[in-house]
């Protein structure tokens, strides 16, 4: 059973479909309004047969999702676009989670975790990576890494590390050449023991 009804300032449309043989679908409020651009067009069915929000951004505030439940890419989920300078999230954690086709064959010594914590905001305002070791095959970083300020690797600045570690290349270094001379030096005087002896 279908039905319009009007009460008051509500307008009732009862059936199990509402069907609209049209392109655009507009929301206009004029008391809210920020500019006078001719239209407010919500929903659009657009030229490649997709459903567009906010097209043109004819509604300068933007778009909102309050409680979003899931968002589908397109092309049989493989595709997500995001274009956005800055992209801010209000939670702790990020999950990239391939499913079993990324997680491998895990042996039974190994605990089945249900997270793949790719980026943690940790308790004392640090980034972590891989959190409580989530992804069992580690970090993997490809290309050039930078660290101005510094890297603290098991306790042990790297920095400071590869300092101490250069002084004593060149201690060695110095003990070698010390030790060659010597070396050198001895051969030379069994040689010339060896003459004395022969003549």
């Amino acid at each position: 059973m279908t039905d319009i009804r009007f009460d008051g300032d509500f307008i009732h449309l009862e059936g199990l479909v509402v069907r609209a043989t049209a392109n655009d679908l507009m929301l206009d409020a004029t008391a809210r309004r920020r500019t006078n651009t001719p239209f407010r067009r919500a929903l659009v069915h657009d030229f490649d047969d997709g459903l567009t929000l906010n097209w043109d951004s004819d509604y300068p505030g933007g778009v909102s999702v309050n409680s979003c439940k899931q968002i589908l890419g397109f092309n049989n989920r493989d595709w997500l676009i995001v274009r956005s300078r800055i992209m801010q999230q209000f939670g702790t954690d990020f999950m990239l989670d391939g499913g079993p086709d990324r997680r491998g064959r895990l042996s039974t010594s190994l605990r089945r975790n249900p997270f793949r914590r790719a980026l943690v905001h940790g308790p004392g305002d640090q980034l972590v990576l891989n959190w409580d070791r989530d992804y069992t095959g580690g970090v993997v970083v490809n290309g050039r890494v930078t660290m101005p300020d510094g890297a603290v690797v098991a306790g042990q600045d790297v920095a400071a590390t590869l300092t101490t570690l250069a002084g004593q290349v060149t201690s060695l270094t110095t003990q070698l050449t010390a030790a060659t001379a010597a070396i050198a030096d001895l051969t030379a005087r069994v040689t010339a023991l060896e003459s004395e002896v022969t003549t």
